[in-house]
């Protein structure tokens, strides 16, 4: 069963039970899931998503951002978190290297110099309203679905690509039903590991 349909199915088996929870809002599995639809149906009718995009990711641990990965992935697309500092002030040479269709970003946040991407707007705006679009799903966890960015040794950026395959072969059984996002999401060492785990395993994913 891949992650997309392990998703959906809890959707209807656990519908009330709370997957995220934050300071903003409490998310249960059938919530969690209607909002990866109305996020892969806007990204696709109203922003043009299509399968080998990319989407870009600016802020830090947002609940949301979780939301918007999977509904990436639904779309055949990729996600380019840029969540940290050493990132974001590159945004401009990496987002000439890597192209993007659409730039979500945490809605607290004021650019004072915005991103060079062609849509720039908040995440909220990602589920804030229904999208009436519908989206053609791709659902292949093979394709790319998450650029991850680090440091070689001389001090330029080299990117990495994940598929949803390869990132749900890292998870393992998590020692507790929760897992607190203390500041990055899409860390290597944080999403498959920790979130997809306790994702996968029914558990709870506690977000500032």
């Amino acid at each position: 069963m891949t992650l997309f349909e392990l998703l959906r199915a809890r959707a209807k088996t656990h519908e009330g039970i709370i997957v995220s929870r934050s300071s903003r809002r409490l998310v249960s599995w059938r919530k969690f899931w209607s909002r990866i639809e109305r996020g892969t149906a806007r990204l696709q009718g109203e922003w043009g998503v299509t399968s080998g995009d990319t989407v870009a990711y600016w802020g830090l641990g947002h609940q949301d951002a979780l939301m918007l990965y999977i509904a990436t992935a639904r779309c055949g697309a990729r996600l380019l978190p840029l969540e940290h500092p050493s990132l974001q002030q590159a945004s401009e040479a990496i987002l000439r290297d890597i192209p993007v269709k659409i730039l979500l970003h945490d809605d607290e946040l004021r650019f004072a110099q915005p991103p060079a991407a062609p849509v720039l707007t908040n995440l909220s705006s990602l589920i804030a309203t229904r999208s009436y679009h519908a989206p053609v799903v791709v659902e292949d966890v093979q394709l790319p679905s998450l650029i991850t960015m680090f440091r070689d040794a001389n001090g330029r950026f080299r990117t990495e690509e994940h598929s949803l395959q390869q990132l749900s072969s890292m998870t393992t059984t998590p020692v507790t039903q929760e897992f607190r996002v203390g500041a990055a999401l899409f860390d290597n060492d944080v999403f498959a590991p920790q979130v997809l785990s306790t994702l996968t395993a029914g558990g709870t994913i506690i977000f500032r």
